[in-house]
């Protein structure tokens, strides 16, 4: 299977490695990351104000130079050195400097353009994504583009954890991946991917399960904080603040925090459904009067719906 890694961080990232190395056993592997840390962009593009860059790598080489490999590269370790390095063989990576809806795009229009992914498997997240966060997640965008090009998307989080995780703690979550990328590709309902949000646990066998749910209501994702530069001129630096369980009914976050893995299909489509016939015929009606007068009625509905518009 054809399997395309997307990341919002550096190619650098154990998150990035551990998945790649445990899925190359078995699949063609192919990575696209950000230069710098891109969380919290969404779908944002990048249009006239700048060009977006890629710069093509040999992600066997970023490995080769990592501080693991370099301890293990004397006397009779070397031999290892080489088995854990061939695990890597023929990775392509692909390092953007821009905006991640744009990597995905362009990874899928332009670079695999002959050789689409079965599934992109967006992650593994520092950060889980479980309520109105999927809004500006990164991760989440680069999911959301993956399916508008119709092609099968997860976006897998797990709990951040300041400057990111080591190998050890990765695995639990890399299994999971591993044991159902078969399914997760076969997933291919229009516009719609997997939001996936894997818990920290000690052993593999201490998940408690794996539950779908939905999204729901978190506290807000940031504080700020004022300051004043040089110059006397106040300025809001936003800090990280513990994310808090805002919604009263069961949904993600309360199986999350039980230890199940969740599973959240997210449809791009956000019309709010179950009011669409009680606005539509409140609507329907004031169209109907300002039809009727052509004057005052049709000035109010415009002000009062759409912020003044005439």
């Amino acid at each position: 299977m054809n399997i395309l890694i997307a990341n919002v961080g550096n190619v650098r990232m154990n998150e990035i490695k551990v998945l790649a190395q445990a899925l190359n056993k078995k699949h063609k592997v192919t990575i696209c990351c950000m230069a710098t840390d891109s969380s919290f962009r969404g779908l944002a593009f990048t249009f006239q104000d700048a060009p977006v860059r890629v710069s093509p790598l040999l992600y066997k080489e970023i490995v080769k130079n990592a501080n693991w490999v370099k301890a293990l590269d004397t006397g009779k370790v070397k031999e290892q050195s080489k088995a854990k390095l061939a695990a890597f063989d023929d990775i392509a990576a692909y390092e953007f400097y821009s905006n991640p809806a744009d990597a995905i795009s362009i990874m899928l229009s332009e670079i695999m353009i002959s050789e689409k992914p079965d599934l992109i498997i967006c992650g593994l997240n520092n950060g889980h994504h479980m309520g109105q966060d999927v809004y500006s997640s990164g991760n989440i965008g680069l999911a959301m583009e993956g399916v508008f090009f119709h092609t099968p998307s997860i976006a897998v989080g797990v709990e951040w954890q300041n400057g990111g995780h080591s190998e050890e703690e990765l695995e639990n979550a890399v299994t999971f991946i591993e044991k159902n990328v078969e399914a997760f590709a076969k997933f291919k309902l229009p516009y719609t991917f997997l939001n996936i949000n894997i818990p920290t646990v000690k052993k593999y066998k201490d998940f408690k399960g794996v539950k779908v749910s939905r999204m729901g209501r978190m506290t807000q994702l940031s504080e700020y904080e004022e300051k004043t530069d040089v110059r006397g001129n106040k300025y809001y630096w936003a800090k990280k603040v513990e994310r808090l369980n805002a919604d009263k009914e069961e949904w993600a976050r309360t199986w999350f925090d039980k230890n199940y893995i969740t599973i959240v299909p997210v449809n791009y489509d956000a019309t709010d459904y179950t009011s669409v016939a009680q606005w539509e015929k409140s609507i329907i009606k004031q169209i109907k009067a300002a039809a009727d007068k052509d004057d005052k009625a049709g000035v109010e509905f415009a002000s009062a719906v759409f912020g003044g518009a005439k």
